[in-house]
């Protein structure tokens, strides 16, 4: 699960989230609009594109941040990934370039940032939720040591594809072995991503698309609502983006013609994947690190543990979760488009910044999130009746591996169900020591060696019990 909050506090109630998209017209985007008015700028300087990286000191901690600048399209595009808070990529509304300088905002979330490239480097000022800060994006070692370094591994090629829906379309990648015995939809995790999963400058996906090739499974994976190739209005609720999925199927089914096929969904794309499973009666699911308990539960446990990993007190857990407690009780009880004030409400009485508690509230409050707390990940499990594997990340701090792994078998009952926990990995499956968010980019892979052989080797048997005729 991934956050598209940044500088905000409760830092452990922000580290898992559903998409955050704020709706339009609201308070906050009318309070920014008027310093994001069209006027007659020079072209970006080129030296712009490319990956950076930052440090914000955020006062209560310091946020390792990342650009991902691109300048190769009909507009430039800019987005900003909070390392430190699950690789969340959160692409900028607002983008602005006059020469040297440069600005980027997301109205939604209250966050702007003005600065000026001199020397290799952009120096501004990072402007969120109250806090107001210097912020240095530097370019990171390994794209200084580009062109001396052997040419970077290539993940997931294949045939690119578009899957069309009521309004609009999403762009994907068919990744197939040769004689393909199985295919399956890849879905990720909350938060708009590409095709390719970058997190932290990985594309965890395209790697996971080569391993399941491996396997002999062909795979669709695509670029989420609003990202890369894809054009279509954000999603209201998590069925919506299960639709994408099924339609996806159908154009991987057309493309390849195989009949044994299923979902591949990872965190959040877990729960979507078996809603999916269940309209399209899919043969088989697979569940990386999945979201299998509701959304309250999971928050509650991620945060706790993020917490203590942290270092932090006993104290420090309990003052999170009563503030948590207050915000889930304010969604339940808020009528239909009230939560955003009544969220806001909640954190103003408890000491919140005026500023900070509207931009919380017009996240947690916005549509998609509300039905994301009404949802039952385990009814979904317990619906579909067809083999599911699950791999967990024994260091994985934002779904717990045993906590999660508990939730969908007591869900799954008597239905084929396997579960693996992979030692070593965290949520995205790359090793890591403790399973923070700002170890994800750290090793030297985008998929761990051990995961990759438990997943070619666990889909491989999964091949093998789903698709027998």
């Amino acid at each position: 699960m991934k956050t598209a909050g940044l500088a905000v506090l409760p830092l452990a109630l922000m580290m898992a989230s559903c998409d955050a998209q704020q709706p339009p017209g609201s308070s906050v985007e009318a309070e920014m609009q008027t310093d994001d008015q069209d006027v007659a700028a020079a072209p970006a300087d080129p030296g712009f594109a490319g990956s950076w990286t930052g440090e914000l000191d955020a006062g209560v901690q310091t946020l390792e941040l990342a650009l991902e600048i691109d300048l190769t399209g009909d507009a430039p595009s800019i987005i900003l990934i909070s390392v430190d808070q699950g690789g969340a990529r959160v692409p900028m509304s607002i983008v602005r370039f006059d020469g040297a300088n440069v600005h980027f905002s997301t109205p939604g979330m209250a966050l702007q940032y003005d600065g000026v490239l001199e020397d290799g480097v952009i120096t501004g000022t990072f402007d969120q939720g109250g806090l107001s800060a210097s912020l240095v994006f530097e370019r990171p070692q390994d794209a200084m040591d580009e062109a001396s370094a052997e040419p970077a591994a290539r993940y997931g090629e294949g045939e690119v594809v578009q899957v069309v829906l009521e309004e609009g379309l999403l762009e994907g990648v068919i990744t197939a072995p040769d004689a393909p015995r199985a295919g399956l939809v890849m879905i990720s995790g909350s938060g708009p991503q590409d095709r390719d999963g970058n997190i932290a400058g990985h594309p965890v996906y395209a790697a996971m698309a080569d391993a399941l090739a491996e396997a002999g499974m062909a795979s669709l994976r695509y670029d989420d609502r609003g990202v890369g190739g894809s054009q279509a209005p954000e999603p209201l609720a998590p069925a919506e983006l299960a639709d994408d999925a099924v339609r996806a199927m159908d154009v991987l089914k057309a493309q390849t013609g195989l009949s044994c096929v299923g979902y591949l969904g990872h965190s959040e794309g877990a729960f979507i994947g078996l809603m999916a499973a269940n309209e399209s009666e899919a043969d088989f699911m697979i569940s990386l690190a999945g979201q299998h308990q509701d959304m309250e539960t999971l928050l509650y446990d991620q945060s706790e543990a993020m917490i203590r990993a942290s270092g932090q007190s006993d104290e420090a857990v309990e003052a999170n979760r009563d503030l948590q407690r207050l915000v889930f009780e304010a969604i339940a009880n808020a009528e239909p488009g009230q939560a955003p004030a009544a969220i806001e409400a909640v954190l103003v009485e408890n000491g919140m910044p005026e500023r900070m508690a509207r931009q919380q509230g017009a996240m947690w409050g916005q549509p998609y999130a509300v039905a994301m707390f009404a949802s039952d990940p385990a009814a979904a499990a317990a619906a579909f009746d067809a083999p599911v594997l699950a791999l967990f990340g024994e260091n994985d701090l934002q779904v717990l591996p045993e906590n999660a792994q508990a939730a969908l078998m007591e869900a799954r009952g008597d239905h084929p169900t396997r579960t693996v926990i992979v030692p070593g990995v965290d949520h995205i499956f790359e090793d890591s020591e403790t399973g923070l968010p700002n170890e994800y980019g750290l090793a030297g892979h985008a998929l761990s060696p051990t995961a990759q052989a438990i997943l070619v080797e666990e889909t491989r048997a999964l091949i093998d019990q789903a698709c027998t005729e």
